[in-house]
């Protein structure tokens, strides 16, 4: 690929990407909580040794409903909330230029699990965090019969994506972002991240 084919592509990603997100507004807090008990209730019905590894985690990350934002290359965008003792701590917004462009697939559920207090702490108090550079995603494998490997899991944070056919494979987090969002407010700010993790740290 030649320099011009790279500069061209380059800047029809930002541009893509900066109108994309400014015409997209988070929904209110009311529909994304719907949408994660939907998508946790799939998860924990559909998939087999799936609501142990809830309960054993530190801090559960669901971002239901993935879409993809862009025909050419693949964009897809979501919010959710990261859940702690059963309580929504922070709403998120998940937004990625590779997980499973090449599946076809239309829409698709994220669940992510900390298992570790300083891996989540770190994604928590973050004012952006990206798979694959402040952390790493690892993606579980599947046992026989579509069940969630058994095998004790050493790592940190654990990854799913998953549909209304169960897990999806063949996947990666490795680029996608998250950051910060307050659904029922106007509009996020850096004063509304900054407030966000001091008040935590406190």
């Amino acid at each position: 690929m030649n320099y011009f084919n790279k500069y061209f592509l380059l800047s029809l990603f930002l541009l893509l990407s900066l109108n994309f997100s400014q015409t997209t507004s988070a929904r209110n807090s009311n529909e994304i909580d719907a949408s994660i008990e939907s998508a946790l209730g799939r998860f924990s019905e559909e998939v087999q040794g799936s609501q142990g590894y809830l309960d054993g985690a530190r801090g559960i990350l669901v971002i239901p409903r993935m879409i993809k934002a862009g025909v050419v290359l693949g964009m897809e965008y979501g919010e959710g909330a990261l859940i702690v003792d059963d309580i929504k701590v922070q709403y998120y917004r998940a937004f990625s230029t590779s997980l499973g462009i090449q599946l076809g697939v239309g829409a698709k559920d994220l669940v992510i699990l900390f298992f570790d207090d300083e891996a989540m702490d770190d994604f928590l108090y973050s004012s952006g965090w990206q798979a694959g550079v402040d952390g790493a995603v690892a993606l579980w494998t599947m046992g026989a019969g579509g069940s969630i490997d058994t095998t004790e899991s050493q790592d940190p944070i654990v990854g799913f994506v998953f549909g209304h056919k169960g897990i999806i494979a063949g996947v990666s987090f490795e680029g996608t972002k998250f950051t910060k969002i307050w659904p029922d407010a106007e509009e996020d700010t850096e004063e509304d991240i900054e407030e966000f993790n001091e008040n935590a740290l406190d």
